[in-house]
């Protein structure tokens, strides 16, 4: 007998170590796939992930900067900018370099954690169903997600969104557990999971009501038979969640508007569709039919999903489907529910939202399918079982199938996101690619030499993260304004020219610096020039000094020099580009609004313009004492315009907070350039 009961604890804990092998087999997979080539893929650094890397870097540098809600960029929640604090605090104490790598390293840890909590929900699904789920389920579903494609892109990108399935994976898995043990602490970290999904994303904002709706089922089911002390834990879980979100609901009590400004850019119900969208109905309809690959499209931006690609693949789709069947059917028991009000809750963002179906925004649905996935397998090996009386080998047969097509589907999503979506020429502006090389190549560079960007800087957050702990260069538009030293330089200067954007600094250079080579080129895949960088050689002279001298000095260390007038000849209809020369005395201490006019005989204005110098991209604050500043304007003619000679003026102002507005020159009319004459149509 001793002997029996021996053998049977050894067999025990064979069949243990088993499982447990096939678990960290799973999540070794699944880790693989999460990490690999994570330096490369996704390239780049694009403007969410720059965007949340620099509220993670200030956090980690600044002691005072503790941040509830980001208001930049439409607003966002701060868990996933926390998170990459730590990471990179962790990644300079090794040694290591702060950057995209890191914070898509930290959204991989999010996804593989997100394979333990929904192994721990098909765990509780299969209690809470011993009679319909094998013990396999927790494996098969965990495996689904290891290799979900979907799955695996969003665990590769330093945002947000991945923590959506994991909070829903969490807090289902903590309600089950609750439900079925009475244990007041799954019922208070259910409370906390809630309230942390408020600080995660925007779509998690939908998960509260999930879990209102499934605890709402749960009840009327149990109805008869509730579980003990199920109101008090339940209270529990609700003043755990309220107490949490306090801080947060405080701050949109406050500032409305924060809350309100992404969901109203995006929403579409009650508004006249756009062309990023049709409707409700019809965002429905494609949402519902993401998943299969029968023809139905998928995402078809290349940065959430290899374009047009549903959802699943083929090895996927089938088991998937099969388990939403089975969930249907058996709607009526809580576990099966759960699953069906969760799927449903975590695709409506991407319902009620423009382009549908937005893998982005509904990506914690991908832990619902999973599941769905793994009980169609689960499903599918229970029907293929064979009667008593076949060989025994005949019982590997529904394993082996659904081992085959778990490891078809992983393939599969393997060879479709390293492979097609890497080979991808559009990632390298949808990511930003270009932006972050220009960004590294000018963090490269000597201190000591001047550095000039158009049209881009640090208002892009891809650059300005390249520069979080360096000089920023002076940003211009070439288009509008270009600045440069005004007498010889004594270092050499680069202008980093965006040619994608900017095509007119390319033209005007050469004839202000004829001797800049160009000394760096950066092309897209496509062998296009993105960006090129020209070199002021040290102890050169600018050229093209103004067509028309005027030598005013304004105020405020600001004079003017000089103008051009292009074209030559002018008609009603047509433009008249008039183009300053400002010179930098001292630095300006204000703000300045140029103002461009012109006036007819009698004294008024017929035409005008007003903006900061460049159109607002680089203030007369930021000018530096040296410089020149070419800053040109377009003034429209109007078609009835009579002919005849006008006069050109010009100007400074400051608008006046309560009156008047400070000029410069004193004289309201400005300083009269000159006069251009308006031929005859």
């Amino acid at each position: 007998m001793a002997q029996e009961t021996a053998h049977t604890r050894s067999t025990a804990w064979t069949r243990r170590l088993a499982r447990l092998a096939a678990l960290a087999a799973i999540l070794a997979l699944g880790a693989l796939l999460r990490l690999w080539q994570i330096d490369q893929l996704p390239p780049g650094f694009h403007f969410d992930e720059s965007f949340e890397g620099l509220e993670a870097w200030r956090i980690l540098t600044d002691p005072a900067y503790r941040p509830i809600f980001l208001p930049g960029n439409f607003g966002v929640l701060p868990i996933n900018a926390y998170a990459n604090a730590l990471s990179f605090g962790l990644a300079q104490a090794l040694g290591g370099e702060v950057g995209p790598t890191v914070m898509r390293a930290t959204a991989a840890a999010f996804g593989l954690l997100t394979l333990l909590t929904v192994f721990g929900l098909a765990r509780e699904l299969q209690r809470h169903a011993p009679d319909r789920l094998s013990p396999a389920l927790p494996w098969l579903a965990v495996a689904a997600l290891a290799g979900m494609r979907w799955h695996i892109h969003f665990s590769r990108m330093g945002i947000e969104p991945i923590l959506v399935p994991l909070v829903w994976s969490g807090a289902a898995w903590l309600l089950l557990r609750g439900w079925r043990t009475g244990a007041w602490w799954a019922f208070a970290g259910l409370g906390a999971t809630l309230a942390a999904g408020m600080y995660a994303y925007q779509a998690a904002w939908f998960v509260p009501f999930i879990f209102a709706a499934a605890v709402g089922y749960f009840l009327w089911h149990a109805r008869r038979r509730l579980p003990r002390g199920i109101w008090r834990n339940l209270a529990l879980a609700a003043g755990v969640a309220v107490v949490g979100i306090l801080p947060l609901a405080r701050i949109f009590a406050e500032q409305p508007d924060l809350f309100l400004t992404r969901p109203a850019q995006v929403v579409i119900v009650g508004h006249t569709p756009s062309p990023a969208d049709t409707g409700v109905l019809a965002a429905t309809w494609a949402t519902a039919k993401m998943f299969g690959p029968f023809g139905a499209p998928g995402d078809l931006d290349p940065r959430r999903n290899l374009p047009g690609a549903p959802a699943l693949n083929l090895w996927h789709a089938l088991p998937f489907y099969l388990g939403l069947a089975w969930a249907v059917r058996h709607s009526r028991r809580p576990a099966p529910a759960l699953l069906l009000i969760g799927l449903v809750g975590l695709l409506l963002p991407g319902v009620l939202s423009e382009y549908a179906p937005h893998f982005h925004r509904i990506i914690g649905a991908a832990a619902p399918v999973a599941l769905f996935i793994g009980i169609g397998l689960d499903r599918l090996i229970h029907w293929l079982r064979p009667p008593t009386a076949w060989p025994t080998r005949a019982a590997w047969l529904g394993p082996l199938l659904a081992v085959t097509l778990l490891a078809a589907g992983m393939l599969v999503s393997a060879r479709d996101y390293f492979v097609r979506w890497a080979a991808l020429p559009d990632l390298y502006y949808a990511f930003d690619v270009g932006l972050w090389e220009v960004g590294q190549w000018v963090a490269a560079q000597p201190a000591d030499q001047p550095i000039y960007i158009s049209p881009q800087g640090d208002n892009h957050p891809t650059l300005a993260f390249a520069w979080r702990a360096g000089r920023a260069p002076a940003r211009f538009d070439g288009r509008t304004l270009f600045p440069l030293t005004a007498d010889a330089n004594p270092t050499a200067e680069h202008y980093v020219v965006i040619e994608h954007e900017d095509f007119r600094t390319r033209l005007l250079l050469p004839e202000i610096f004829p001797n800049a080579p160009v000394t760096h080129v950066l092309r897209d895949p496509a062998g296009q020039v993105y960006a090129q960088v020209y070199t002021r050689p040290a102890g050169t002279l600018p050229q093209r000094p103004p067509q028309h001298t005027v030598a005013v000095a304004l105020g405020d260390g600001i004079e003017l020099l000089g103008y051009d007038a292009q074209p030559a000849a002018l008609q009603p209809g047509g433009s008249l580009y008039i183009q300053a020369h400002w010179r930098v005395i001292a630095p300006p201490a204000h703000g300045w609004t140029v103002f461009t006019h012109l006036v007819n005989r009698n004294g008024s204005v017929v035409v005008g313009y007003d903006s900061p110098p460049g159109r607002g991209v680089l203030p007369t604050p930021q000018w530096q004492p040296g410089w020149r500043i070419l800053d040109e304007v377009e003034l429209r003619l109007p078609a009835d315009l009579p002919p005849g000679d006008y006069s050109v003026r010009m100007g400074l102002y400051q608008p006046g907070a309560d009156g008047p507005a400070t000029r410069l020159p004193v004289d309201p009319t400005g300083i009269t350039l000159g006069t251009v004459t308006i031929a005859a149509p």
